[in-house]
């Protein structure tokens, strides 16, 4: 039994609650969830009853555990970029490919992946024309599932940020177009929310979240975020409603890594990023284990247009890091390479 007791304390340490080797609280919460009769013997799960705490449909949890697993894929991209209004199926399959690097079926897609979503109940899906020359199904979540799944996402989110599921619910449009408001409540209530919106669009894991006071109108939004796809990385991002951002930022937030333990710095700015700071971000990535991201209002503006758009972005902004870090491809040499990439897969989209 005591080494039970310490192999859910390494459980929980392997999905990042720091947990320390003398806490008596695991087994304690343990004995909690026993009297609530989540656990019928010392370690066996009463799945119903834990169905009536989350308040969720039994059946509807078997259905999705029979989804495969480029279904869930799809599905939690759709859930990530909130799409509740009718979306081309193949912009959702791009952000899917480029986020959890999978590969759909390009003939059968619809059958092997819409149609099953559709027949749980998951997504609804129209056609806009017919016949020859027929635009691609587009898709939308089902009112089933932004409400047993993308409201429980959202109220996770509010527990975390203490913003509200309404105000999490807005679209990234709706954010950016805020981000340019008179009063600086509403502007800062746009930072807050455009950096949620970054760890959502990619598929980041929140893990700490840090406020300042925005309604100076000089306003900061940190956030701390974490992905395990492949390998750990955890991300410190800073959101800053500037109309320039110099080096001194860029310089400082390297300094607070000392701090978070951070090895991805991020810097989205509603402005733009000075020489000097974008040199600075350069040379920190040639020299050190540091990687650096800076996002400002043009990127932004992309990603207006098409929140896919991230995706490419921080794609271009790795792979032009490894050719010259890791290739030693000179800027030019990295420009044409670029190019010549980009005709490639222009090519494979076709």
């Amino acid at each position: 039994m005591p080494f039970l007791k310490n192999l859910n304390k390494y459980e929980l340490q392997e999905m990042g609650y720091s947990i320390s080797p003398n806490a008596v609280y695991v087994s304690t919460m343990r004995q909690w969830l026993q009297q609530a009769g989540v656990f019928e013997k010392a370690y066996e799960i009463n799945w119903d009853t834990v169905y009536d705490i989350l308040e969720l449909d039994k059946d509807y949890i078997d259905e999705l555990y029979t989804l495969t697993s480029t279904q869930k894929y799809f599905l939690l991209a759709m859930l990530q970029m909130s799409i509740v209004e009718f979306t081309p199926w193949n912009e959702i399959v791009k952000y899917t490919g480029s986020v959890y690097k999978v590969r759909f079926p390009s003939k059968s897609f619809v059958k092997e992946v819409i149609q099953p979503l559709v027949n749980v109940g998951l997504i609804e899906t129209d056609k806009t024309t017919q016949g020859r020359g027929a635009k691609p199904n587009r898709v939308k979540l089902s009112a089933k599932a932004q409400k047993e799944l993308l409201s429980k996402l959202l109220e996770s989110m509010a527990d975390l940020t203490e913003l509200s599921p309404t105000e999490l619910n807005r679209s990234f449009e709706d954010v950016v177009q805020d981000l340019d408001h008179a009063d600086k409540s509403i502007k800062g209530k746009a930072l807050e929310l455009l950096a949620i919106w970054m760890i959502r669009l990619t598929s980041l894991r929140f893990t700490q979240w840090r406020q300042r006071d925005y309604e100076t109108g000089q306003g900061e939004v940190d956030v701390l975020a974490a992905s395990d796809r492949f390998v750990y990385h955890r991300w410190q991002i800073q959101c800053k409603n500037t109309k320039r951002v110099d080096v001194e930022v860029l310089a400082k937030e390297i300094g607070m890594t000392f701090v978070t333990g951070a090895d991805v710095v991020m810097i989205v700015t509603t402005g733009e990023f000075t020489r000097d700071a974008l040199q600075y971000a350069y040379r920190m990535m040639d020299v050190s284990r540091y990687y650096m991201v800076l996002i400002q209002r043009e990127d932004i503006e992309a990603i207006k247009q098409d929140r896919t758009n991230i995706i490419k972005i921080l794609d271009r902004r790795a792979r032009r890091v490894f050719a010259k870090k890791e290739l030693g491809m000179m800027e030019g040499e990295v420009d044409a390479w670029e190019a010549e990439e980009g005709l490639l897969m222009d090519g494979e989209e076709e």
